[in-house]
């Protein structure tokens, strides 16, 4: 899956931290913008056998706050707000991806939304709020 990815454009970020033990994160540009990307491991799973709300929640959070930081050009951010609509389950082995798409943008604020795709088909809704820093300190 990894060779298939890369040929398609995405690049892995292993990246550190939290997001580090979901497996880091990948992503692409595009025109118009960036898509984020999670490989769906088997870890990833719960007792049902298919992947973790929390690890898709994690994935939508992480995507979006990206996008508000890298958008409003902000040493950091947190989460004020974030919904999620399910709508259907991701399984070990899958990609799935996001491009998440500001909505509005105040000095303070980012306001993110966006549809996780896995196999051409819409798999988590999402809506969420950023505070954005405007200092490094």
């Amino acid at each position: 899956m990894r060779e298939t990815l890369e040929h398609q454009g995405w690049a892995h970020d292993p990246s550190e931290g939290f997001i580090a033990l979901l497996g880091g994160l990948w992503h692409r540009e595009v025109e118009g913008g960036r898509e984020i990307g999670l490989l769906a491991r088997d870890e990833h799973a719960n007792r049902n056998g298919t992947v973790h709300g929390g690890m898709l929640m994690s994935f939508v959070d992480r995507a979006f706050g990206m996008t508000a930081r890298m958008t409003a050009g902000a040493p950091r951010g947190a989460t004020v707000s974030l919904t999620h609509q399910f709508l259907a389950p991701m399984h070990p082995g899958q990609f799935a991806w996001v491009a998440p798409r500001v909505v509005r943008m105040t000095p303070r604020l980012a306001f993110i939304e966006g549809t996780v795709i896995c196999e051409g088909e819409p798999l988590v809704m999402a809506q969420g709020v950023w505070r954005l820093a405007r200092r490094t300190d």
